[in-house]
């Protein structure tokens, strides 16, 4: 089985802002003023003032505000449609070859399934772990760091998969999935910079570039 990261692993660079974006030109142009409002939230962010979960949150309400569910909907299958052309050569690649080897595909993304549930499918990837949105309600934790590692393990017991019959390769981009890559019989890690492929290979994971 191979287990895929998106933001940065399958496609190049994030998915979230580009989506708050694409979706306020859409659905209520005018509130792209508020993307100051945005930045600073990221800020806070950063500072360690709010939660991940919490700030994807208030991203959702501050620039998509409260739109009809069929309406988000819509706006979430063009988002994918164009943003999959992003998808890396490299990534492309391996993928066909986990088709060629008979590997069971999922992807697992702290992106909301919203739009990543369209993305994999144009992928031809029909299993997804991914953030869940909802506007009213109890939040619910963002698919990152240990928790991503928590909702595979999750998803395996789900459906009877035993981890010792499998071997499980996982790809990603970023440190924040060392978890997951730690678990893994193979951790990829998708850089392009020198520097970084060093410091995953000091933690025992295998350097690729997916710009290639």
């Amino acid at each position: 089985m191979t287990i895929y990261d998106l933001d940065g692993t399958l496609l190049s660079g994030s998915t979230f802002t580009p989506f708050l974006i694409f979706g306020a030109r859409r659905l209520a142009p005018w509130r792209l003023l508020l993307l100051p409002v945005w930045v600073a939230l990221m800020i806070g962010h950063k500072l360690g003032l709010i939660g991940r979960t919490a700030l994807k949150h208030r991203g959702m309400r501050l620039m998509l505000g409260r739109p009809q569910p069929e309406r988000l909907a819509e706006v979430a299958r063009a988002f994918a449609e164009a943003r999959v052309a992003r998808l890396h050569p490299g990534a492309r690649r391996a993928m066909e070859e986990d088709v060629r080897e008979g590997r069971r595909v999922l992807i697992a993304t702290a992106a909301y399934l919203l739009y990543a549930e369209h993305i994999a499918r144009l992928l031809d990837v029909e299993e997804i772990i991914a953030s869940h949105w909802a506007l009213e309600g109890e939040l619910q934790p963002n698919c990152y760091g240990p928790e991503k590692l928590a909702r595979v393990r999750a998803w395996l017991a789900e459906r009877g998969i035993a981890r010792e019959d499998l071997h499980l390769r996982f790809v990603s981009d970023s440190f924040a999935d060392a978890p997951l890559l730690d678990w893994a019989d193979e951790g990829w890690f998708v850089t392009a910079r020198a520097g970084t492929a060093r410091r995953a290979g000091q933690r025992g994971w295998r350097p690729v570039d997916f710009t290639r």
